[in-house]
C-alpha cells in the first residue's frame, strides 16, 4: 500500500499534463466599426476638425501591435544650471547661457562638447565654424546569459551637431539633427518618432556631459572661498559684535542653521527687526561621538539662560550683536571667547558665514 499513492500521483499527472502547461490564448483582432461622415445640410458650413487629433493613417488602415510606433517621444532634459528649451521649439535644441563658470560661452561648448566626443571614441568632423558631423554612433543590447552572456549590435545613428550663437554671445543654441541611421535588421526602418528619440537621446548626453563640466567648476570655485566669512568687530556704540561679509537675508537663513551645534534653541523670532529669542542649554558629553572618536564641537563660554541675538545692516555687511535676556550686549571678552565656538561649528557644519 505504501507505493500505491506515489504511483497514481505520477500516472495522474502524465494523464493530466495537457491541463497544467496550457498553450497560450490566441486573440483574433476584431476591425473597428465606421462611422460615417457628419453629412452637413445644404446652406450650412463644415465645424473645423483640427487634424492634430486624426487617427494615424497606418492604425486608421488596421495596422496593430509592432507595427505601429506606442512609445511616447523624449522630453529635451535641461539638466545643466545654465541650459533652458523652448516650449515650442519644433527642432531639437537646448540654449545655453553664459555664467560666470562658463567664461566664454562659445569656446566653453566647444571645448566639452569635443571633449565628450573624444572620451566616447565617436569619431568628429568639423564641418563649419559651428557645425560638426559625427562618425556613427553604434547602440547594443545584451544577449544570451550566464557565461554566454554577449552584446548585439541593434542600430547606429550619425548626428549633425549645430552651434547657433546669438549675436550678443551671452546665449549659444546647441542643435541635433539626425543625418543618416540603420539598423541591425536591414529591413527595417525608423520612424519619425523614433527618429526624434534618437536625436533627443544624444541631445541630452551633450547636456550632460556640460552639465558635469559646470557642476566641477562651481565646486572648485566654492573651494577657493574663505570657509568662513566672520569677524569680530564694534558697532558705533562701542558695543562688541560678530561681523560677516554677507547680506542681511543669507546671515539671518546661515545663522539659524548653527543653533543645533551651538546647543541654542529658538523660543521665538521677530523676523521684522531680525532678531532671534534662543535658550542656552550646556550639552552633555556624547557617547555616539565618543564612541565613533568624531571630535565634540567647544561649548559656549557663556551661563545657560535666555538670549537674545540681533542682525542688524552694516556696509560692511551683517553684524550680529549678543543680548541677555534684558536685552544687555555682551562684553568684549565673552564676545571673544563666543567666536572661536561659532568660527568651529561654522567649519563643522560648512555653513556660509
Amino acid at each position: 500500500m505504501q507505493y500505491w499513492i506515489p504511483g497514481t500521483v505520477f500516472a495522474t499527472l502524465l494523464l493530466s499534463g495537457c491541463s497544467l502547461w496550457t498553450a497560450p490564448e490566441t486573440t483574433k483582432a476584431q476591425a473597428a466599426p465606421t462611422v460615417k461622415e457628419l453629412a452637413v445640410p445644404a446652406g450650412l458650413k463644415a465645424p473645423r476638425t483640427p487634424a492634430q487629433y486624426d487617427i494615424p493613417a497606418r492604425v486608421a488602415g488596421g495596422a496593430r501591435g509592432e507595427a505601429v510606433e506606442l512609445r511616447a517621444p523624449m522630453q529635451v532634459l535641461a539638466v545643466a544650471t545654465n541650459a533652458r528649451v523652448e516650449e515650442d521649439d519644433k527642432e531639437v535644441r537646448v540654449f545655453f547661457e553664459r555664467t560666470e563658470f562658463t567664461g566664454d560661452l562659445l569656446l566653453f561648448l566647444t571645448s566639452n562638447i569635443t571633449d565628450f566626443f573624444t572620451e566616447q571614441q565617436i569619431e568628429l568632423t568639423k564641418t563649419s565654424d559651428n557645425s560638426w558631423q559625427s562618425g556613427w554612433v553604434s547602440e547594443y543590447e545584451e544577449t544570451g546569459w550566464w557565461w554566454w552572456k554577449g552584446q548585439s549590435l541593434t542600430q547606429q545613428s550619425r548626428f549633425k551637431v549645430d552651434f547657433e550663437p546669438r549675436p550678443h554671445g551671452r546665449t549659444v543654441g546647441v542643435k541635433v539633427q539626425l543625418t543618416e541611421h540603420k539598423y541591425a535588421d536591414s529591413a527595417e526602418r525608423i520612424t519619425p518618432i523614433a527618429q526624434r528619440r534618437e536625436e533627443v537621446h544624444f541631445l541630452n548626453r551633450l547636456i550632460d556631459k556640460v552639465a558635469t563640466v559646470e557642476l566641477a567648476r562651481i565646486q572648485e570655485a566654492k573651494s577657493r572661498q574663505p570657509d568662513v566669512l566672520l569677524t569680530r568687530a564694534t558697532n558705533d556704540k562701542n558695543e562688541a559684535v560678530l561681523l560677516t561679509s554677507q547680506p542681511l537675508e543669507v546671515a539671518w537663513a546661515q545663522l539659524e542653521l548653527l543653533f543645533e551645534h551651538l546647543s541654542l534653541e529658538v523660543t521665538d523670532l521677530n523676523r521684522t527687526d531680525y532678531v532671534y529669542y534662543v535658550t542656552f542649554t550646556k550639552p552633555e558629553a556624547g557617547f555616539w561621538s565618543a564612541l565613533w572618536g568624531e571630535e565634540e564641537l567647544p561649548v559656549l563660554p557663556i551661563a545657560e539662560g535666555e538670549y537674545q541675538l540681533a542682525l542688524s545692516k552694516t556696509d560692511k555687511g551683517t553684524a550680529i550683536k549678543w543680548r541677555d535676556k534684558e536685552g544687555n550686549a555682551l562684553d568684549q571678552a565673552t564676545i571673544d571667547a563666543i567666536y572661536e565656538v561659532v568660527v568651529a561649528a561654522i567649519r563643522k557644519s560648512k555653513v556660509e558665514l
